[in-house]
């Protein structure tokens, strides 16, 4: 479609509500001079411009412009109908604004910054409805046709069929050629509409095709409507109302060749209803003309009954608007009009298309010819079915963003939020509950994942998740409940493996080494992880053997002459509990003199360790629950200072209260460094035992 140039005459005005100047530059680029453009502040004003002429008429919304988008909207709607509604909002925010103008009459939601073709291609389509609305309007106000030149039939006879409505049965011909450009105008407004409106309603699929355009903004509709058939309009049945000119004679000779030819309403432009139209347009008081549009309508009647037992229900649309056009006052409309309403919206009901039987019953609602009762109880049904459909909707989206491990976001568009919407739609339906029930277990699978992975703050996070999701705390405390059991489980699992380790180090007589793969190193690590009751006392019962293996293998050392190996063994032997005595008689072991007496014997630890100088201190974090709470202690710790003057097989001897600063007390021992203490001149290893206080802060 061309681009109209900026200096062609606007086909409709346009009322754009903003406070953006930027928005309305662009908006007049993507326009390209097809309407006029009147910017506004306030919705009052928007409605009062729209009221002010008879052209075509089209209202855009900036939603950032608006604090309550649905109600302007709705008032929009009521106060002008014939305007075309067109709403922009920003991309982060386009799902929630589609989901707030859900089931109102709104063209399009469109994107800021405007996306060039697209956008001109809706707003092309947008313009096209408008122009096509005021035509049809001014053409409802157009009075009787009179007659014609004699003899001659104008190109309106042979002009395509309209939709039926009441008020273009009054429309009076039209001649001469410029009414084809009109019509033809109206072809290409069509095509457009048609065009835009294909390329909006799909544009939100992804490249996969898995997700709708209505998922992928947060929108919930039907799941059996479809956007052709929304609660905005239905398509009504074809009607020919062609007019043609002429004598009256001509006129009734040419519908009674139609009537025995059986050409009663097809096709179009040359049957015996358009003739017997056209001969009483030009002759009001023509009793034939009355007479042959009593017949048409029997021919009508019966079509109708036909239909309806066939459930052919479209058919007998098109046979009642006809039969409207042949004889409006006939006394069958009224109750074909409530059979056929009645029927169409319990066949939408059945099916379960809720925007169908919407826009039904508006439909019969406008028809007058349905009681009141009964548009209440359709109403009622209707109220019922929606519920039930968005329900169903919400519910869905739940489960498909769990499967997506989309739990809690994104904003808007993850599994939480869904179930927001269900609880506010319909809290106490089975549904619901469901829903609710498969989201709070999927939060207490993310929290004992990050529980059992160790994940303190990601196993919280979770874990508020499911609270503010419904979760009890009755549920909170098995849940609980099941992560200890697993983790002792777990840690249980683990102890025993560390147990079967050292069993099997001590026996193959890997007591020191190789690092990090000997019995020493193993049960350093059980004693690290504090094991309890029967773990701990067979942890009691290593040290005590693989103390016992060193001294045998420093005394075998001791007698080979192997005195620095003998007394590296003795040193790690007193660390893991190995009494004084039994170090000291070890250490007398070798040569009688005085000298090789001294040198046998081996260091006096103890005056080592008193003498050793700490070349780096790094202070004990105290620990955040113990501060908080107001809780002092102290830790009695036990260690090697090795060869390099590192610290190393940290133990804890004793603690007060138990268990709250050991961790603290251990970390920062790892990190102090010594100046090596030295024997005969070469470095040894040093046991030490500390106490380290925690005193709460003035």
């Amino acid at each position: 479609m061309e681009t109209p140039s900026a200096t062609a005459r606007p086909t409709v005005d346009l009322t754009a509500l903003t406070n953006r100047d930027d928005f309305l530059l662009e908006l007049g680029e993507a326009l390209g001079g097809q309407a006029s453009v009147n910017p506004i502040d306030s919705i009052d004003t928007a409605i009062s411009q729209l009221a002010s002429t008879k052209r075509g008429q089209m209202l855009v919304i900036d939603a950032r412009a608006t604090s309550d988008l649905r109600a302007d909207v709705q008032r929009a709607v009521q106060q002008a109908p014939s305007a075309v509604v067109v709403v922009f909002a920003e991309a982060d925010s386009e799902k929630q604004v589609a989901s707030a103008v859900k089931g109102t009459s709104v063209f399009a939601v469109l994107t800021i910054p405007i996306e060039g073709p697209k956008t001109t291609a809706v707003l092309d389509a947008a313009i096209a409805d408008a122009a096509n609305r005021s035509a049809a309007a001014r053409g409802a106000e157009r009075p009787g046709a009179t007659g014609g030149s004699a003899g001659a039939l104008t190109l309106d006879a042979f002009r395509p069929a309209m939709s039926y409505s009441a008020a273009k049965e009054t429309q009076e011909p039209e001649t001469g050629g410029p009414k084809w450009a009109l019509w033809a105008g109206l072809g290409i407004a069509v095509v457009a509409l048609a065009a835009g409106g294909a390329w909006y309603f799909t544009r939100g699929k992804t490249a996969s095709g898995t997700r709708t355009a209505a998922e992928a903004s947060g929108t919930i509709g039907s799941q059996a409507g479809t956007t052709s058939e929304s609660a905005a309009a239905l398509p009504q049945p074809a009607v020919d109302t062609s007019i043609v000119a002429g004598q009256v004679d001509d006129l009734l000779e040419k519908a009674r060749l139609a009537m025995r030819d059986r050409r009663y309403t097809a096709p179009t432009g040359d049957n015996a209803l358009v003739y017997y139209r056209s001969a009483l347009a030009s002759d009001p008081a023509n009793g034939e003309a009355k007479d042959g549009l009593r017949r048409v309508g029997d021919v009508l009647i019966s079509r109708f009954n036909d239909a309806m037992s066939g459930t052919h229900y479209s058919d007998a649309a098109l046979a009642l608007a006809t039969l409207k056009l042949a004889q409006p006052a006939d006394s069958h409309l009224g109750p074909f009009q409530l059979q056929l309403s009645t029927a169409e919206i319990s066949k939408a009901f059945a099916d379960g298309n809720a925007d169908r039987a919407t826009a039904l019953l508006r439909q019969a609602q406008q028809s007058g010819a349905v009681p009141a009762a009964q548009l209440a109880a359709w109403r009622a049904q209707l109220a019922h079915l929606q519920q039930a459909d968005k329900v169903q909707s919400l519910s869905g989206l739940v489960l498909d963003r769990i499967r997506a491990d989309e739990l809690t976001s994104p904003a808007g568009d993850s599994a939480q939020a869904y179930l927001s919407q269900l609880r506010a739609a319909s809290p106490s339906a089975p549904a619901t509950e469901r829903a609710a029930s498969a989201l709070i277990a999927a939060l207490f699978s993310k929290a004992k994942q990050n529980a059992l992975s160790g994940d303190s703050a990601d196993e919280g996070r979770w874990l508020s998740a499911a609270r503010a999701n419904g979760a009890s705390a009755a549920d909170v405390a098995e849940f609980q409940r099941q992560i200890a059991s697993a983790q002792a489980k777990a840690a249980h699992v683990k102890t025993d493996h560390m147990l079967s380790l050292i069993g099997q180090r001590l026996s193959s007589g890997a007591l020191t080494s190789p690092a990090g793969d000997s019995a020493a190193d193993y049960l350093q690590q059980l004693e690290d992880s504090h094991p309890a009751g029967s773990a701990q006392a067979a942890a009691a019962q290593d040290r005590g053997t693989l103390a016992a293996k060193l001294i045998a293998r420093a005394r075998v050392e001791m007698r080979s002459g192997q005195t620095e190996q003998a007394n590296a063994d003795l040193a790690a032997a007193t660390s893991w509990g190995a009494s004084a005595a039994a170090a000291a008689a070890v250490q007398r072991m070798g040569s009688g003199s005085p000298a090789q007496s001294q040198q046998a014997s081996g260091p006096d630890l103890t005056a080592l360790a008193a003498q050793l100088q700490r070349t780096r201190y790094v202070a004990p974090e105290y620990p955040d629950r113990a501060l908080s709470d107001r809780i002092g202690g102290s830790v009695t710790v036990q260690y090697i200072v090795d060869k390099k003057g590192n610290t190393a097989k940290v133990q804890v001897i004793d603690s007060t209260p138990p268990g709250v600063f050991d961790r603290a007390a251990i970390d920062a021992i790892r990190r102090w460094h010594y100046r090596p203490a030295k024997f005969n001149g070469q470095p040894v290893e040093v046991p030490v035992r500390t106490r380290i206080r925690f005193e709460l802060p003035n």
